[in-house]
């Protein structure tokens, strides 16, 4: 019987399989990048800030460049951290309103134009010790006993003559309290001041000239001491003890006590009061009382 013959098998073409297998390929990366891509979208995402820029607790701050010296453009907000405090810088001493200084207390009138003739001030130590027990009043200008010399205060008595005036304040105190020193300067004689001097009627007396910058020149007359403790010449420190309180001079008679004077380094015109004289002491009382360490 006859054979059949089987014709050749045909094996499929290089080319279409290698397109075969690319297609397969390129259909499993695709199926991988819609699959991912749907995972992803699956991930929770962070919260979304509710200020502004903020700070995250812990992260690192190099990720952020800092910004240049320059200012700044960020807007205000409360998560915004704060600078580091810096000392506050000292601001120049400026007079305020309402102080209880008085102006003319850091520096005293320099002339008689501008000296104010009521209640000038001068910076001063008080003359006797906080633990002293003093009381004083503002007796100056009252009269007082006896003819006035050239640099005493005076004015015309009902009888045309010249009523000497007082040129102070007196302080009363137990006899022996210290006596201090209201400012730093220089111990002067007074009789090289004031002519004629008069040691019957002051008694021992320390002057004090100031040579503080704002009272340069002011004088401090320190009357009825019972013992000096400085010499003529002699520079003192505000506040240091020059004598002991008493009753010496014209103060015999009477309770022992500081007779105290200011004078100006100019004489004053005192017209305005009713005194035809220039007389270069003032009220020390305004002084006192600012300087008083119990008021």
């Amino acid at each position: 019987m006859a054979r059949r013959i089987d014709a050749p098998r045909r094996r499929p073409p290089v080319v279409a399989v290698a397109a075969l297998v690319a297609l397969l390929g390129v259909c499993f990366v695709g199926a991988m990048l819609v699959f991912g891509g749907q995972k992803r979208e699956q991930l929770p995402s962070p919260p979304a800030s509710s200020g502004g820029s903020i700070a995250v607790a812990g992260a690192s701050p190099a990720h952020t460049p800092a910004r240049s010296a320059g200012p700044s453009t960020v807007a205000p907000s409360d998560h915004v951290a704060s600078p580091l405090p810096t000392a506050p810088s000292t601001p120049a001493a400026t007079p305020t309103p309402g102080s209880t200084q008085s102006p003319s207390t850091s520096a005293a009138a320099s002339s008689a134009l501008v000296f104010d003739l009521e209640s000038q001030v001068i910076d001063m130590t008080f003359p006797l010790r906080p633990d002293t027990d003093y009381h004083y009043r503002d007796n100056w200008y009252e009269r007082r006993l006896g003819p006035p010399d050239a640099y005493n205060h005076a004015r015309i008595g009902p009888d045309g003559q010249l009523v000497r005036l007082h040129d102070g304040i007196d302080i009363y105190a137990p006899e022996g309290e210290p006596v201090l020193a209201p400012f730093d300067g220089v111990v002067i004689d007074p009789a090289s001041r004031w002519t004629p001097w008069e040691p019957d009627r002051y008694g021992l007396t320390v002057v004090v000239q100031s040579d503080e910058p704002g009272t340069s020149g002011y004088m401090a007359v320190l009357v009825h001491l019972d013992r000096v403790w400085v010499d003529i010449g002699q520079h003192v420190s505000g506040g240091q003890v020059i004598g002991v309180l008493g009753r010496t001079g014209n103060a015999e008679e009477v309770k022992p006590q500081l007779h105290f004077e200011l004078r100006a380094p100019f004489p004053i015109d005192w017209s305005t009061i009713g005194e035809n004289r220039m007389v270069d002491a003032f009220n020390p009382y305004p002084s006192l009382v600012e300087a008083d360490p119990k008021r």
